[in-house]
């Protein structure tokens, strides 16, 4: 019986196989099912083979094309946009961070590619034509092992993906590219540094839209054309983040996060982020220290 992914991810994906790690393989998505804003815990990369978009992510907004590797650290927001002219045609990688626990340190830092990529704000490579070909074929050993039926499939598959995680360590370092910067007004850019500072405080559309000396109603249309999101739902999804590094790291009550984070209530922030993630915040930090 195949059951779908128990992640809040994408739950279209059929568990094919034992393990916390779903790709989808040369996928072409009609504009009108591409997924909502995502913000889960699972890493994500996206090799794009054909067609273009854009996909904003952590404050800025980037092209989509042939050649493309995006690579996505868990809880991160991001929304793609593809052209609905000339549509996306992408293997995705969704990667539990739980993926290779019990496989040695040496293993386990293969994810840390996601971490030097969140730090270094550098979400997006090019691939070269020897590099392409070399990912290509790695991606195809990839997607046989998972629909063969021949013995010990689950840790083949593993192993070929630490090898495409290993071979993209290896690449040139990240170090010599540039970061990339918000397309869009310059007041999008104010307005998301200004989120990003306030968390914790009250955030009101009102005062962004006078800070941006723009009406709220344009504020708001301007803001989910280049973020997929309204103001209402980005900042509470930021809060949602935010929270999940407190559970992960701290012993704070549930009431100290909720204050610190910047929810109304601790009833608000219970309702929210079982909206986000599928749990309490007791199930998340009981889940995550398992």
């Amino acid at each position: 019986m195949r059951n779908t992914l128990h992640a809040p991810v994408d739950t279209r994906i059929p568990a094919d196989i034992e393990l916390p790690f779903r790709m989808l393989y040369h996928e072409t998505k009609p504009y009108e099912h591409e997924l909502p804003d995502h913000l889960h815990d699972w890493h994500e990369l996206i090799c794009v083979h054909q067609g273009r978009g854009k996909i904003f992510i952590d404050h800025m907004s980037l092209d989509m094309e042939p050649g493309n590797l995006i690579i996505i650290p868990g809880n991160t927001i991001h929304r793609i946009f593809p052209d609905p002219d000339n549509l996306l045609t992408s293997t995705a990688f969704y990667i539990s961070p739980a993926l290779f626990q019990g496989m040695g340190s040496e293993a386990a830092s293969t994810l840390l590619l996601f971490e030097r990529h969140r730090q270094s704000k550098i979400y997006k490579r090019q691939f070269s034509m020897l590099e392409l070909d070399d990912v290509g074929q790695i991606i195809d050993h990839i997607y046989n092992e998972m629909n063969s039926r021949k013995p010990m499939r689950s840790y083949s598959t593993l192993l070929h993906l630490q090898l495409l995680l290993i071979y993209l360590t290896r690449l040139s370092s990240v170090t010599d590219q540039a970061p990339a910067v918000m397309s869009g007004p310059e007041w999008l850019t104010q307005a998301l540094s200004i989120i990003e500072h306030k968390l914790c405080d009250k955030v009101s559309l009102a005062h962004l839209a006078k800070d941006a000396s723009v009406s709220p109603a344009h504020f708001s249309r301007v803001f989910k054309q280049y973020t997929g999101m309204t103001p209402t739902d980005y900042i509470c999804a930021r809060r949602i983040i935010l929270s999940k590094e407190i559970l992960m790291h701290s012993e704070q009550t549930m009431a100290v996060i909720a204050e610190s984070c910047g929810f109304d209530s601790l009833p608000h922030f219970y309702r929210m982020f079982k909206k986000h993630t599928g749990m309490t915040p007791a199930s998340y930090r009981r889940s995550i220290r398992m």
